[in-house]
């Protein structure tokens, strides 16, 4: 592998949103269970957390308790003289019944524990902080968390969001974290879309795009938007559950008109469906729901590219409302009541760790020239040819539609572009002029088949519609094992340069060319990754399982069904052994050592992935010589974490790609920002390593983390998590469809309201292998 030595890596300051928690007054956090039940029936736990609060609140009467709305309630001093509480609830739905609150001591914390050395011992524990550690960190989360959330709007509004039928507001939630250089107070952002309307009615103008029309299917997709919200009909706050399947010109309330029993002089529109009413089922319209601003439970595809457009914060503005939020947690835990007996102070200033810089690798193309990077990780391909170009002899193309809507002038046109851009690249086409066929969408199968003895075959699809794509790849994958590339009409209209170097690159790799190669492991190596996509559309979870047949530039992969939700791949030692024999087949050597890089495993799930994955994989190295032991290195990669780093300048830039940090974590890991954020501010992989008996050192880890997202064959950048893990996303996608069944035909598709009929017929659907023809492919591209 390339020089990896402590000496090339640049040192660095950077700025997280992270305020260090400087001291806690209080000696003790007392943590009391609450209990309320109702009183008629005393084993019943009240659920709704809205009237648990409020219940709580009249119960603990100015005292200084703090309730976390769930379970617990916290206090700096030890309750001497606390007994059954006997109140009423001020809902309507509870207003006659009489519930009992209860305390019980849970827990007792000594807070000076939280300051001594966190530093993890040299182990492969799970969690390197001790158990109590996490207890009183989840204490003091739930306390600062009761004071809500800090919630701001900027200036600065992109577009009129009335059209949107909302504005963007920030929340603000601040998160105690206890890491290995110390006690903080993690500050996490969110865009939220807050009603800006005036009723219902204009918030469907807004999710239709104006005028809906009259009550239908198209109304379903609203419905999951008015569910939980909370409008006033008249002078009555109620929730609404939904919408009515009839227009409200055929409802009738006791007898009456929809019209007659609201007397409304209002402009009603008597062709849409009405609202319905939690627990009344009683049909309003949708005029009369008057809206009140509040979160929106649910928006629509379009509404959702508005709301991340509008939400595009650089990272100066991020920053500074950074800070503002730190000053807010401060006025928290100073002011208010019951907070502020624990005597919790905070940073007023947002921490600075020390961080790296990583060399970037020497990216080789053809002709044995190399890439030249520029200041955002990225290279050109204009004109440079591949580092290992595939040879087309035989494409088509197959048009899903008809020739009015893609006229044959039309693809020969883009076909043209297509191959001189291939040749500019080094890929070489025997046919200038491949064969057209056009076929109606039922007809996937036998078109295809038609064109089976081609390379590749180029499918021109209408739309983006799940079930032809789905079908297509299906037919493709497991019937005739042919590779397969996708294209919207509309993308096969004018010049378009870089959409047709993208195909390009994709098509090369599935075909067993090479876009790049960023680096050479010293020692004969082994990369294997693994996802698990819980999919809706089979009704199963489908688990990916990827390993490198070379030196880590291509790679094969296969799919297995797991039961629905399951997580953890459980047949690992069958996979290592294929895995192993695949790689000897084509190296011809055995791998001295493995590195096992794992996505999506929260917390809870680690000691199941060492204990079962792990043993797996070391099992599977015995199933091909009982005295075959590499070493292993294991490593879990996150990107669902509120962790964001800046650079420590006056701008607050984003950081240069390549920055590590290894200071801000619980675990023996680190952070790295491999990529250039297109927009906002950089998201960082959290990697965690869980197992290493190689002789890589940290920065050793570090730098093939860092090269491996250079070798993503389909981009020219280097992209956020290493290859191998893109590759198992794409896969446990992708794998969905390697079913038994035509995938338009599927219970999802088919099977809408009868959830008993839908179990049923999704029991009858399964993954099948793929076909032969692309076993040991990147089919998957």
């Amino acid at each position: 592998m390339n020089k990896t030595d402590t000496e090339y890596i640049e040192p660095t300051t950077v700025v997280t949103n992270h305020a260090r928690l400087n001291s806690i007054r209080a000696k003790r956090i007392y943590v009391y269970t609450v209990e309320i039940t109702n009183a008629d029936a005393p084993d019943e736990q009240l659920k709704d957390t809205q009237t648990r609060i409020e219940l709580f609140a009249k119960a603990a009467n100015q005292s200084s308790l703090v309730f976390d709305g769930r379970e617990y309630a916290y206090t700096a001093h030890k309750l001497l003289n606390w007994s059954t509480v006997s109140v009423h609830s001020a809902n309507a739905e509870f207003a006659h019944t009489a519930f009992h609150v209860a305390l019980h001591l849970h827990r007792t914390y000594d807070t000076q524990a939280l300051f001594k050395d966190q530093s993890p011992k040299e182990t492969t524990g799970t969690d390197d902080l001790d158990q109590y550690s996490r207890g009183m960190e989840f204490a003091l989360d739930s306390i600062i968390r009761s004071a809500g959330a800090y919630t701001e709007t900027l200036d600065k509004q992109h577009g009129d969001d009335k059209a949107t039928g909302f504005s963007v507001h920030w929340e603000h939630r601040a998160s105690v974290r206890v890491l290995r250089s110390g006690v903080y107070v993690a500050i996490n952002a969110h865009a939220r879309p807050i009603t800006n309307v005036k009723t219902v009615a204009d918030l469907a103008r807004a999710f239709f795009r104006g005028n809906p029309g009259p009550a239908g299917p198209a109304w379903t997709r609203f419905d999951a938007n008015v569910r939980g919200l909370r409008v006033c009909v008249g002078s009555t706050y109620v929730v609404l559950n939904g919408l009515t399947t009839r227009a409200h010109r055929d409802l009738r309330i006791n007898g009456s008109s929809i019209d007659e029993h609201y007397k409304s002089t209002d402009s009603l529109d008597s062709a849409w469906p009405c609202a319905v009413i939690a627990h009344t089922n009683t049909p309003v319209p949708l005029e009369l729901c008057k809206l009140e601003p509040q979160l929106l439970p649910r928006i629509s595809g379009w509404q959702r590219m508005k709301l991340m457009a509008q939400s595009v914060l650089s990272s100066t503005q991020r920053q500074h409302m950074l800070e503002r939020a730190v000053q807010h947690v401060q006025k928290v835990c100073a002011e208010t009541p019951g907070v502020s007996d624990f005597g919790i102070t905070v940073s007023s200033e947002l921490a600075r760790v020390e961080a790296r810089v990583l060399p970037r690798p020497r990216i080789s193309l053809g002709s044995s020239t190399f890439a030249q990077l520029d200041p955002h990780a990225s290279w050109t391909i204009d004109r440079q040819t591949l580092y290992k170009a595939a040879h087309i002899r035989k494409w088509a193309i197959a048009v899903f539609c008809s020739k009015q809507q893609c006229p044959e002038s039309q693809l020969l046109a883009f076909s043209k572009q297509l191959i001189k851009t291939a040749h500019e690249l080094g890929l070489s086409f025997d046919e200038s002029k491949p064969q057209i066929t056009y076929a109606q969408t039922n007809r996937v199968y036998d078109t295809l088949h038609t064109l089976r003895d081609a390379q590749f075959i180029l499918c021109v699809v209408p739309s983006t519609s799940v079930s032809l794509y789905g079908e297509i790849k299906r037919v493709a994958y497991t019937q005739l094992g042919i590779h397969t590339q996708c294209v919207n009409i509309r993308n096969t209209k004018g010049s378009r340069t870089k959409l047709v170097e993208a195909l390009l690159l994709k098509i090369n790799t599935k075909l067993g060319g090479q876009t790049t190669n960023s680096f050479q492991p010293s020692e004969p190596t082994l990369y294997i990754a693994a996802d698990v996509c819980h999919t809706t559309e089979i009704g199963v979870s489908v688990a990916s399982f990827v390993w490198s047949i070379d030196s880590g530039q291509t790679f094969a992969g296969t799919v297995v069904q797991h039961p629905k939700r399951q997580e953890i791949i459980e047949n690992m030692d069958v996979l290592v052994r294929h895995a192993l024999r695949v790689h000897y087949k084509h190296t011809r050597v055995k791998p001295v050592q493995i590195v096992y890089l794992r996505d999506g495993v929260s917390d809870s799930q680690l000691g199941d992935v060492r204990r079962i994955e792990l043993d797996g994989l070391m099992r599977g190295c015995k199933l091909v010589d009982s005295t075959y032991e590499p070493r292993v290195l294991l490593m879990i990669a996150r990107k669902r974490h509120c962790t964001r780093f800046v650079q420590q300048s006056s701008n607050f830039e984003n950081c240069v790609p390549g920055t590590v940090v290894t200071q801000m974590t619980n675990h023996h890991g680190f952070h790295m920002v491999a990529h250039h954020a297109i927009h906002g501010v950089s998201k960082p992989t959290y990697f965690l390593i869980t197992h290493n008996t190689t002789q890589m050192s940290e920065a050793d880890i570090h730098n093939m983390s860092y090269n491996l997202c250079f070798a993503y064959p389909i981009v020219t950048r280097a992209v956020t998590m290493p290859a191998p893990l893109y590759y198992a996303h794409r896969l446990s996608g992708k794998g969905r469809v390697q079913i038994n069944a035509p995938f338009d035909m599927l219970p999802y598709f088919t099977v809408k309201k009868n959830a008993k009929a839908k179990r049923a017929a999704e029991e009858d659907v399964h993954l099948v292998p793929v076909h032969h023809n692309l076993a040991d492919s990147m089919y998957f591209m």
